[in-house]
C-alpha cells in the first residue's frame, strides 16, 4: 500500500511541485489507520439552504488529508465504471447532466437520503474495496477503509468519501433503476439527491412502497421532509437546474448576476465587494471556501461561467453578461 500511495506521490508532485515530497511509511499508514483515533478530525456545522437545518462536516487534519488525497488517486485510477444515474463527484459528469434526462417530463419526483455519508458503513466499504474493480485483499481492504472511515462510517468532509459512496450505492442504482424500468420512468443521482420523472402519474403508493423498501434493503431512508413532486404548472428543478422545457437556471439566479454588475459599475469595486461578503456567508458556495469569501471578480465570472454552461455559450443572456463584465472589470482596472 505505501508502494502505490508513494507512486501517487510522485505523479501528484510532477502536478504539483510546491507539495510535500515526504514519502509515505506503512508506519505512518497504520498510525493513521488505527492508532490516531480521536484528533483525526475536526468536526464542525454549516447551514443548510433549508432555515434551521445544519449539515454535520468532518475535515481530516492535514497528515490524513494528505493520505486521503493520494488514497483517491489510486481509488480513482482503478474505479472508472461508475453506474450510468450516478452523476455527483464522477469526471465528465455534473449536476447539468444529472438534469438533463429529466428535461421536459410531466411529473418530477426530488428526494434526499437521510444522513447520507454516516448511513454508508465501514464494513460496507471494505465489501465494496475487495470486489472488482478494486479487488483488494481483505487485510488492504480494512486498512484503506480504516483511514478513509470515522467511527464506523464515512466522513462526509474526507475527499474519498464520494468515490466510496458512489462504489458502494452500485446495488443500489442498478435498483433503483430497475424501478425506474418497471414504472416506465426516469432515473438519476446526484451524490445524495435522486430524481425520478414520468410522463404519467405513476408515482403513488405502491412506487414509493417499492422504493422505500429497496432504500432500506441497502441501508438507507430517505428524508420525508424533503420529498417533493414538481408537476408541470410548477418550476421544476433537479439538483438546481430548471427543467421544464430545456435546462436553465432560475430567474433570481441571472437578476442576481445583474445586481452584482449594477453595483459594482455604479457604487465601485470596495462597495460591491462590501455587500459581497455581507452576503455571502447564507450561500451555499460559502462552505467551499472553508468560510473565506473570494474576490467579486471570480465569483462573478463563476456565476457567469455557470450560466453559460447550463444555457449554452450561445445563449445571448450569457453573452450580455460577459461583455458587461468584462467592460465594468475594464474600466476599473
Amino acid at each position: 500500500m505505501a508502494f502505490a500511495l508513494n507512486a501517487a506521490l510522485q505523479q501528484d508532485l510532477d502536478e504539483n511541485p510546491q507539495h510535500k515530497p515526504k514519502l509515505i511509511t506503512p508506519k505512518l499508514l497504520n498510525y493513521y489507520a488505527y492508532h490516531k483515533k480521536e484528533t483525526r478530525y475536526r468536526t464542525f456545522q454549516i447551514a443548510k439552504r433549508t432555515r434551521g437545518e445544519f449539515r454535520t462536516i468532518k475535515a481530516p487534519d492535514h497528515g490524513l488529508l494528505r493520505l486521503q488525497r493520494l488514497l483517491l488517486r489510486c481509488l480513482t485510477a482503478a474505479f472508472t465504471t461508475s453506474h450510468p444515474a450516478s452523476h455527483g463527484f464522477v469526471p465528465g459528469r455534473s449536476v447539468l447532466t444529472n438534469a438533463l434526462p429529466h428535461v421536459g417530463h410531466r411529473f418530477v419526483l426530488n428526494l434526499d437520503l437521510r444522513n447520507f455519508f454516516p448511513s454508508t458503513s465501514v464494513g460496507r466499504v471494505m465489501a465494496v474495496l475487495q470486489l472488482p474493480p478494486f479487488s483488494l485483499a481483505k487485510e488492504s481492504a480494512y486498512l484503506v477503509a480504516n483511514l478513509c472511515c470515522d467511527q464506523g462510517s464515512l466522513p462526509q468532509g474526507a475527499p474519498t468519501s464520494p468515490l466510496l459512496t458512489n462504489a458502494v450505492c452500485q446495488r443500489l442504482d442498478r435498483r433503483l433503476q430497475q424501478l425506474a424500468t418497471r414504472h416506465r420512468c426516469t432515473y438519476t443521482r446526484y451524490a445524495d439527491d435522486l430524481t425520478f420523472s414520468c410522463n404519467r402519474p405513476v408515482f403513488r403508493a405502491a412506487f414509493h412502497q417499492e422504493l422505500n423498501a429497496t432504500l432500506a434493503a441497502e441501508g438507507y431512508q430517505q428524508n420525508e421532509q424533503k420529498q417533493r413532486l414538481q408537476t408541470p404548472e410548477t418550476r421544476q428543478e433537479v439538483t438546481g437546474i430548471v427543467v421544464n422545457d430545456r435546462p436553465n437556471v432560475p430567474r433570481e439566479y441571472v437578476r442576481q448576476i445583474r445586481a452584482m454588475l449594477h453595483n459594482w459599475e455604479t457604487k465601485g469595486y470596495e462597495a460591491a465587494s462590501a455587500t459581497l461578503r455581507q452576503h455571502y456567508p447564507t450561500s451555499k458556495a460559502h462552505a467551499r471556501h472553508n468560510g473565506k469569501v473570494p474576490k467579486l471578480e471570480r465569483v462573478l465570472a463563476g456565476k457567469i461561467a455557470y450560466l453559460g454552461m447550463v444555457r449554452g455559450q450561445n445563449d445571448s443572456a450569457f453573452l450580455n453578461l460577459i461583455k458587461s463584465f468584462l467592460r465594468i472589470k475594464d474600466a476599473g482596472q
